[in-house]
């Protein structure tokens, strides 16, 4: 129970308490003074009524002492009137049969009224004619006591209602810092830290939120430290000084990694740009001058591609390259346009001694790196010859796309869903020093109708371009969490990768909310990667992806991470439970000292948020001795095993 309901409670306790009090107070002093009352009605009446009936007995007429009597009983003020003879015999008897009290009827026996009888002796002279008892009827007094009681009630409630609405605003005003206090705490716990804004003027408040934002601030300035530090060393190892363009160690980092990460594209295009006469330029004029033409080059290719480039990068001494992936054609041949202009108002200004040759080459995740480039060269060198200084694009061939044809490819995947036709692959993730198991990654491979194991980086793009990923991605994780559920002594945890289509699907995310609710103890055995540059395309969409998982208690980690600029800021708002650093990045540690300090602070950094790291593509005992060095946790690679098939028979 929070404390606002808890102190809500104790007033109300409080207030109920004082209620009954009150009302007691007030029914009994009430209660006395009726009783008093009753008393001194009844005597009066005995007395008022005396001399009247003092004729009437006289002259012993019985008829003139009833209508007497009967004057002042018929007005329902009295309970009984008897007239006594001096021998103590009953003359006169009226007695009110029914009651008059509009009252519950616990009252009368919770409270009881006692009417005391008020007497006056008959006489005449110095004889005695009789007695006159007189009894007063409770029932109005009863009535009177419960209007009190109602009325006190009602005052009671309608002031409860201003003192419980006053004490909600008085409770948000004084509480408001504690919930902020709480929202921090949960912040810092979930590694993000903020700051409160609104200062409580309550002292202790004071106190404590001065020191969270104190501690808040610190621990920012640390995290700002290292994301700058890592940032530093990134720069030293992949950024050309001279364009401030990725260099070509980074670039290709990069490259490779895009080709071969499975699904991470459908189709992309490589702008390759060659500056001739660049070298008699820096002759002619200085090597700043042509430096600052490479820098000016530099950001329009930054400016004009900006919104298409998922890498630039400055990849020979003359020699720039830019890659776009799934980008549309319209959107292609803007971009062109946009690109042969600027760069020729640019190369004017250098006098004309320098010219653009560029090749633009489209290519899908199925080719080769050497053979992209050898298209690039080969479309550069048809510009230079061809003379009219236009960039063309170059369309390599896709052997098995031409053969299945997209439409092709999207019945054999509708099938392969359709019929459940996937076979699941298992890689170890080790614990370094300990040689000890943490989880298993498994990756999924399509089954044509031959039976035959279709490779993910030709299936993956055209489920890309058919929008079939959230339903491939569910029937991976159904897959998973029977293998987690019916086999737990070989698998007893499990890593898979998710798309960002997937991410951006409402009715995956729903599905696979609804599957982990009815499995806690299998949602705690699951987690799931995103790519780094799904996460970094689009940071809300991995937020609130990220959210859902932790509500479901499922782990997150980042795949493939170290290359993109701007990751550790993201890590930074969404802190995972885990990194994997890029392979490519972890086998260049060995012989880069640049790439080896890039890491470091990467190390660093994740140790500084308690986030754990794997390496990815651990080879050798050289390379896993290095790793443990630089005090990275886990990790994965062909040194522990290769992957290997899941029999799905042991699941059934």
């Amino acid at each position: 129970m929070t404390l606002r309901r808890q102190l809500l409670l104790a007033i109300s306790i409080i207030f109920f308490a004082v209620f009954l009090g009150l009302q007691t107070l007030s029914v009994l002093t009430t209660r006395d003074y009726l009783q008093q009352q009753l008393a001194s009605h009844a005597q009066d009446a005995a007395t008022a009524l005396s001399r009247p009936l003092e004729e009437a007995l006289v002259k012993n007429d019985q008829t003139l002492a009833n209508i007497q009597i009967s004057t002042l009983f018929d007005r329902g003020y009295y309970k009984k009137i008897v007239v006594l003879d001096p021998a103590g015999k009953v003359l006169i008897n009226k007695e009110l049969a029914g009651s008059k009290d509009n009252v519950p009827t616990w009252m009368p026996a919770l409270f009881d009224l006692q009417t005391p009888a008020g007497e006056a002796f008959i006489s005449s002279g110095w004889r005695q004619l009789g007695k006159l008892i007189v009894i007063s009827h409770p029932a109005y007094a009863y009535e009177f006591l419960w209007r009190s009681m109602k009325e006190m009630a009602l005052w009671m409630f309608a002031m409860y209602l201003v003192v419980l609405g006053l004490t909600v605003v008085l409770l948000r005003i004084i509480l408001g810092p504690l919930e902020k206090i709480e929202e921090v705490a949960i912040a810092i716990q979930a590694k993000r830290f903020q700051r409160i804004e609104v200062v409580p003027q309550t002292r202790e408040l004071k106190r404590v939120v001065v020191a969270m934002n104190h501690m808040t601030e610190r621990i920012s300035s640390m995290l700002d430290a290292e994301i700058s530090r890592a940032d530093n060393f990134r720069r030293e190892a992949f950024i050309d000084k001279v364009s401030g363009l990725e260099n070509r160690h980074g670039f290709d980092l990069r490259f490779n990694h895009l080709l071969s990460e499975d699904g991470r594209f459908e189709s992309a295009v490589i702008f390759v740009f060659e500056f001739d006469g660049l070298k008699e330029y820096n002759r002619h004029y200085g090597y700043q001058q042509g430096d600052a033409l490479l820098a000016d080059v530099a950001t329009v290719l930054t400016e004009v591609a900006s919104k298409y480039s998922h890498m630039l990068g400055r990849i020979g001494g003359s020699s720039m390259a830019l890659v776009c992936i799934d980008v549309d054609q319209a959107a292609m041949n803007l971009l062109i346009d946009a690109l042969q202009y600027r760069l020729n108002q640019v190369l004017l200004r250098a006098t004309r001694q320098v010219s653009l040759a560029a090749g633009a080459v489209v290519f899908g995740p199925a080719q080769q790196r050497g053979d992209i480039f050898s298209h690039a060269d080969l479309a550069i060198e048809t510009m230079r010859q061809s003379g009219n200084g236009q960039i063309t694009l170059t369309h390599m061939e896709d052997s098995e796309a031409a053969m299945a044809g997209s439409h092709g490819w999207r019945t054999m995947i509708s099938d392969a869903l359709a019929e459940n036709r996937w076979v699941l692959f298992a890689q170890p993730v080790m614990r370094l020093q300990l040689r000890q198991l943490v989880h298993h990654e498994v990756f999924s491979r399509l089954l044509d109708n031959q039976g035959n194991l279709v490779p993910a980086n030709q299936f993956l793009p055209m489920a890309l371009r058919h929008q079939l990923m959230p339903e491939i991605d569910q029937a991976v994780v159904t897959l998973i969490l029977d293998l987690l559920q019916k086999n737990r002594g070989s698998y007893k945890s499990i890593a898979v990768n998710v798309s960002l289509q997937s991410m951006e699907s409402k009715e995956f995310c729903e599905w696979l909310m609804a599957r982990l609710k009815y499995s806690p103890e299998l949602a705690a055995r699951l987690s799931v990667e995103i790519s780094e540059s799904a996460c970094a395309k689009d940071h809300a969409v991995t937020r609130k992806f990220f959210n859902t998982l932790r509500t479901a208690g499922v782990r997150f980690g980042v795949d493939h991470f170290g290359l993109d600029p701007h990751a550790l800021n993201f890590i930074r708002e969404v802190p995972p439970d885990y990194i994997k650093l890029d392979g490519g990045l972890v086998q260049e540690v060995a012989e880069n000292e640049n790439s080896h300090a890039h890491l470091r602070a990467i190390v660093k950094f994740a140790q500084s948020l308690g986030i754990s790291l794997v390496a990815q593509n651990v080879e050798t005992e050289a390379s896993l001795q290095l790793l443990i060095a630089d005090q990275i946790e886990c990790g994965q690679g062909f040194y522990f095993g290769a992957p290997e098939k899941v029999i799905m028979a042991a699941v059934e």
